[in-house]
């Protein structure tokens, strides 16, 4: 990937070139990140390529505690701002640069896109927030994984209810968290239409079922990472390599599965 920040360059990124690539998956919560993360990380590694993934609030040094802190309810906008601010500045530091250098394809679940959105809903400066994070690299390709509130909505519910933060019940203090949800995602996916041009995200339908989106990822991420394969592999080679998921031939594992929904369906009519 080239190295290249948004608006301010570290002083310790002297290279020009890292053989590594950074690419993000973008959306709101609950469009399937970090199942679709799973699954791509799976294919890429089964291409003979190395993956490290990595996501929000897993740094070494501020994850924990920023967890720790979001249990009480208590945490002011400014303080979460900082908070993740530090975990990602720790991340991209400690782990994914050096990744980078190692020739590693860096898989993020949400990246700087996702915390400015945050900020914004939440009253923050646009051009204060932008520059914190101005020292995020820019990915070599970010996917912004886009549902509608209504197919939002149906899966937050079927994952077990709104989450407090989710719904944005710190700054909304509205009557219901359903009503929380509803105001504070849709700012979200405002704030995410409006970075998806100015940024350049490639959108993906979410609003699809877990293949169909899977498959659209895949497509995108082989056009960036072909280059990276292992050997001689031409790209037509890697690209030709794989069908759609849904047209794989049926293995053995997949017979006895429909073996064992036979066997139950007729268990329950009876």
């Amino acid at each position: 990937m080239k190295v290249e920040p948004y608006w301010l360059r570290l002083p310790e990124l002297t290279e020009e070139y890292f053989p590594g690539k950074l690419i993000v998956l973008e959306g709101t919560d609950g469009v399937g990140r970090s199942t679709q993360t799973r699954l791509l990380k799976n294919w890429l590694e089964s291409s003979g390529l190395a993956v490290f993934d990595t996501g929000l609030t897993r740094s070494q040094l501020a994850g924990r505690d920023l967890n720790e802190a979001k249990q009480g309810h208590t945490m002011g906008p400014r303080t979460a701002l900082l908070y993740y601010g530090t975990d990602f500045a720790d991340r991209l530091e400690n782990e994914m640069i050096p990744a980078l250098k190692a020739g590693y394809i860096v898989l993020t679940d949400r990246y700087i896109f996702s915390l400015i959105a945050r900020a914004l809903v939440r009253g923050a400066d646009r051009e204060w927030i932008e520059k914190l994070y101005g020292f995020a690299l820019k990915p070599d390709l970010t996917l912004y994984l886009k549902a509608s509130l209504d197919e939002l909505l149906s899966r937050c519910l079927a994952s077990g209810g709104f989450d407090y933060w989710e719904s944005g019940m710190d700054y909304l203090h509205a009557e219901t968290m359903y009503d929380a949800f509803v105001k504070h995602q849709t700012a979200l996916l405002q704030e995410f239409d409006h970075m998806s041009d100015e940024y350049g995200f490639v959108v993906v339908d979410a609003n699809r079922g877990i293949r169909d989106v899977f498959n659209s990822l895949r497509n995108e991420i082989a056009t960036v990472v072909a280059d990276m394969l292992p050997g001689e592999q031409q790209f037509t080679d890697f690209v030709g390599q794989f069908r759609p998921v849904e047209d794989q031939p049926p293995t053995h594992k997949t017979e006895l599965t429909e073996m064992l929904r036979g066997l139950l369906s007729a268990l329950e009519e009876e």
